[in-house]
């Protein structure tokens, strides 16, 4: 079994079976953070789902742009 990532081409469009559900619990200061871009900012999207959802789908796209898996870390 390798470790190969599966090669996405840059600006793909998603179907709709590609899209995967899951939940977190965040501390409530980070909640209401994003409730505060959200909402009072219009930041980000209309709500604090759609906030978190936009700033975990950005971080995860430029990790894998930068090769994020391919990083070695120092074991301690």
């Amino acid at each position: 079994m390798s470790d190969e990532r599966p090669k996405r081409k840059p600006g793909r469009p998603r179907k709709e079976g590609d899209d995967h559900t899951f939940s977190i619990t965040l501390p409530r200061h980070h909640f209401e953070y994003l409730e505060f871009l959200a909402l009072k900012k219009r930041r980000l999207g209309a709500s604090a789902k759609q906030a978190a959802e936009s700033l975990l789908i950005r971080d995860l796209d430029a990790m894998e742009q930068g090769g994020y898996h391919d990083k070695e870390f120092p074991s301690d």
